[in-house]
C-alpha cells in the first residue's frame, strides 16, 4: 500500500508515549510499565489494520499467532490511541466474539493520514 510509505512515524505522532505510573503505585505497576513496549503495540496495530480490517479480539489472536505478547488490554488501548488520533475508524461491520457477542470491526482511516 502507498499509505504505509507516507504515514508519519509513530513517535512523531504520538510523542511521549511512555506508560503512565504514579509514585505512590504499587511497585508491580512499575516493573509492568518498565516492560510495557506503548509504542511498538501502537505501530504494530497501526501497520496491521493498514492491511485488514479487524476486531480487536482479532487483534489479539493474529497477536498470539505471530508470538507477540501484548495483552488484550494492550492492543485495545493502542487501538484506541489510534482512533483518538483518527488514525483508525469503526467500519460499520461487526463480527461475532467467540462467546456470540458482536465486535467492531476496526479499519484505518486513509484520510486520518492526510
Amino acid at each position: 500500500m502507498t499509505a504505509l510509505a507516507t504515514r508519519p512515524p509513530i513517535h512523531s505522532v504520538f510523542g511521549d508515549d511512555s506508560p503512565r505510573v504514579r509514585r505512590t503505585d504499587h511497585s508491580t505497576s512499575h516493573e509492568a510499565a518498565d516492560t510495557n513496549d506503548v509504542s511498538k503495540s501502537i505501530g504494530w496495530v497501526l501497520q496491521t489494520l493498514a492491511r485488514k480490517s479487524l476486531a480487536d479480539h482479532e487483534l489479539v489472536g493474529l497477536a498470539e499467532m505471530h508470538g507477540l505478547h501484548f495483552t488484550g488490554q494492550r492492543l485495545r488501548t493502542a487501538r484506541a490511541a489510534l482512533v483518538a488520533k483518527g488514525l483508525v475508524e469503526e467500519s460499520g461491520i461487526y463480527r461475532l466474539t467467540e462467546n456470540n457477542r458482536r465486535a467492531i470491526v476496526w479499519q484505518f482511516n486513509e484520510e486520518g493520514t492526510q
